[in-house]
């Protein structure tokens, strides 16, 4: 099953994400290859089931969890959740159990999340830059 669709000034797609509470909700994804992971905010996947992704326990006050990574932004290191989305669809191609970082991403990026590595090495995602297209199959 191969997916083709374009794009406009960068590389997106609409996707649906089902978390582990099986609610389902539709974002417009950045596609970035330059990220290894997926990332999507924190209130999102809390709606999604994942709790953790708020660290609202008390645990996560005194404890550093293990689902906790460090990751090295623009201008400092950051902690985050790291979770795994169970069902990943971009049309009719279904990719399962995809990691994700839980990270607030600012409103001026103008996308709800961002597929990363975690999800475009999976779905075989080629990025045609200068006909603007992007193909996904499994």
């Amino acid at each position: 099953m191969k997916i083709k669709t374009n794009f406009g000034l960068f590389p997106s797609v609409f996707v649906i994400l089902r978390g582990r509470n099986q609610f389902e909700r539709e974002f417009l994804a950045l596609l970035s290859s330059s990220s290894d992971y997926c990332v999507i905010p924190r209130v999102d996947a809390y709606m999604l089931g994942y709790g953790e992704a708020v660290g609202d326990t008390i645990t996560d006050m005194i404890t550093r969890p293990p689902y906790i990574t460090t990751l090295i932004g623009h201008s400092s290191f950051v902690d985050a959740p790291l979770i795994t989305i169970n069902e990943v669809s971009v049309g009719s191609l279904t990719v399962r159990n995809v990691d994700f970082i839980a990270y607030d991403i600012p409103q001026e990026a103008r996308v709800d999340v961002i597929l990363g590595k975690s999800f475009l090495e999976r779905a075989k995602a080629r990025i045609d830059y200068i006909n603007r297209v992007v193909e996904l199959e499994e």
